[in-house]
């Protein structure tokens, strides 16, 4: 029986084209599969987009479309780009797809089920370039230290994981 190897790129945020940081991680990861391929591995190579996050809410507002919509759009982009570069992906996966949709939502239901998911009110600084929530210790001057920009200010009910142990 071959041995099995996996890889992935970064699941992608396609707010905008492919770039060069994008074809950097995505040339590694294909070429560790094809190094792992001839050793005689059965190799599965996986990249794809992850279509949720305020930067794409963003773009697309800017563009006046719907998210899903802007992603559509723009995706034939990003397989375009993979195929110039001679990309060998066994399958491109999306956030939105509804296979994939159906997976997370039994992982989160076990989750919720098993009482590690509660809604909380939650009220803090969030950093889009991130797509995570920051302190004050965490910035410089009031700006996010790499993105050099404000903080959103956040307030809203959302579901957190609870912290064991």
């Amino acid at each position: 029986m071959k041995s099995k190897f996996y890889v992935t790129t970064p699941i992608y945020y396609p707010n905008d084209v492919p770039h060069l940081g994008h074809a950097y991680t995505t040339i590694a990861a294909d070429v560790l599969a094809r190094w792992n391929k001839l050793l005689g591995k059965d190799i599965f190579f996986l990249t794809g987009t992850d279509e949720h996050g305020k930067k794409l809410e963003n773009a697309a507002k800017k563009e006046g479309k719907a998210p899903k919509d802007f992603i559509d759009s723009i995706l034939p982009e990003w397989k375009k780009a993979w195929n110039s570069l001679n990309i060998q992906y066994n399958r491109f996966i999306r956030t939105t797809d509804k296979d994939h949709e159906k997976v997370v939502q039994h992982i989160l239901q076990k989750s919720f089920d098993a009482g590690d998911i509660y809604k909380g009110f939650y009220r803090g600084l969030y950093c889009v370039g991130h797509e995570a929530f920051v302190t004050e210790k965490d910035l410089e001057n009031g700006l996010c230290v790499l993105h050099k920009t404000p903080p959103e200010k956040v307030a809203r009910y959302i579901k957190f994981p609870l912290r064991k142990g």
